[in-house]
């Protein structure tokens, strides 16, 4: 049974900066197009397309891109069948017997999303293989979800006119992800996802976890810093950012350098993030620390 999710406003930390994406996002959605947000893991995209299926107020079909992902799973399969048999010996001399075999067809998340016009979230698209997603094609497109032959059931669904897709993907991960079909992406409003900036992470920090703004600041600002001096700026900080400061608010760790507690909690989430030795982060860190 296929489950459909209800779209409901959660905390979503509308800074300016989001504020802006959010609107330009929402703007391509309501025009009927399908937006697609690009960029690096822990940048808030997941988020941001859950944050604007709610602004559509569409019931919601999530899906998440998957190597071993079949084109089955996405509009449906023949699963199990139902069989009728009727003895008809209503003359004692003859008997008629009817044998009718006939398989069961179950609709998928995309299928479903089309049919009832829901809005799909597809998250991490591109780690499905290309072939994949190209049922994709004709239904962003020419509105048409082709089945498969069937003389059971119409082999074409006409997309709902209420139907979009919020698309996700990194393109910096290279482990677990395949290139993209231009024909898919030539269907999609690309909106590139940025790291977000330094108040946009305080706020986040604030307004989730709690914290001061002083001690979301001071987060902030040291894993920036070791990740700048780490060499490690393709993805976010934003989660560890996250971490540090929820552990360190349920624990009631004092968020300040001079606390054992609060450096091995940052050395613990930040070191495994960066590809020098333990023993050269472990300096970085420190000094960091110290000048915090």
């Amino acid at each position: 049974m296929t489950t459909v999710l209800q779209t409901r406003p959660r905390q979503f930390v509308n800074t300016p900066a989001f504020d802006r994406i959010t609107q330009r996002a929402l703007r391509y959605l309501q025009s009927g197009y399908s937006v697609h947000l690009r960029g690096p893991a822990g940048t808030g995209k997941t988020t941001l397309a859950m944050h604007l299926a709610a602004l559509i107020g569409r019931p919601m079909m999530l899906i998440f891109g998957d190597d071993e992902s079949r084109t089955s799973d996405l509009i449906g399969n023949q699963q199990g069948y139902s069989r009728k048999k009727v003895v008809d010996n209503y003359i004692h001399s003859v008997v008629k017997v009817e044998d009718e075999l006939k398989h069961n067809w179950v609709d998928s998340r995309l299928t479903m999303a089309c049919r009832e016009g829901f809005t799909m979230v597809y998250d991490e698209f591109n780690r499905s293989r290309p072939e994949v997603n190209n049922v994709l094609l004709s239904a962003l497109e020419e509105k048409l979800l082709a089945l498969p032959p069937s003389a059971d059931r119409t082999e074409y669904v006409r997309v709902h006119p209420e139907f979009r897709g919020i698309f996700t993907s990194n393109p910096e991960e290279y482990c677990g992800v395949h290139q993209t079909q231009d024909a898919l992406l030539d269907r999609l409003i690309t909106i590139d996802i940025p790291e977000p900036d330094l108040f946009t992470q305080q706020e986040i920090l604030e307004q989730k976890i709690g914290v001061s703004a002083a001690a979301a600041l001071g987060i902030v600002t040291l894993v920036r810093n070791f990740r700048v001096k780490t060499n490690n700026e393709k993805s976010s900080g934003l989660r560890a950012c996250l971490m540090i400061a929820k552990i360190a608010t349920e624990h009631k760790i004092a968020i300040q350098t001079a606390d054992p507690d609060f450096s091995d909690l940052c050395a613990d989430i930040l070191l495994s993030r960066s590809a020098l030795s333990s023993v050269q982060g472990r300096v970085i860190l420190g000094e960091l620390l110290g000048s915090l």
